[in-house]
């Protein structure tokens, strides 16, 4: 079983990156933890399937059973400490725009610039595809001016 680095921890874009999103997994994937929710409310079934997606799928890779069982707890603690408020959950959308460019930009080397397919993986236009890479690529020439010995 590996563990999330420290310096894993300062890159929420690189786990996020990883994580795989719930559209992707097959209920055959997610049956250990269905099977333990089926009574439960939807809004702690859906925070066990985020819980789950990241213990099992996620850096910490445990067994499709203890993330499952993990995940429980952890929904359970969740709704003991803040249940019968109103949560608001920050989207965190710089994060996730970084997660989601290196997504695109690792599944255009993948597939070789098929700018549709990975479109189509992700979720978005071929067009922001196409921006997610033009921004990327000045990125990376200015990085790599800035290294230039001159």
């Amino acid at each position: 079983m590996t563990t999330v680095q420290d310096d894993t921890l300062k890159d929420p874009g690189a786990l996020l990156a990883e994580r795989p999103e719930l559209a992707e997994l097959s209920s055959a994937q997610l049956a250990p933890l269905e099977n333990r929710t089926q009574a439960w409310p939807d809004s702690w079934r859906e925070l066990a399937r985020s819980l789950y997606i990241s213990l099992v799928f996620g850096a910490q890779g445990l067994e499709d059973d203890a993330g499952a069982q993990l995940a429980c707890e952890l929904v359970l603690g969740i709704a003991a400490d803040l249940g019968g408020g109103q949560l608001y959950i920050n989207q965190g959308a710089d994060i996730q725009r970084s997660a989601m460019a290196a997504r695109v930009i690792a599944l255009l080397a993948q597939h070789r610039q098929d700018y549709v397919a990975v479109a189509r993986l992700v979720g978005i236009t071929d067009r922001h595809v196409r921006r997610i890479e033009a921004r990327w690529l000045r990125a990376e020439r200015a990085r790599r001016q800035r290294e230039l010995p001159l």
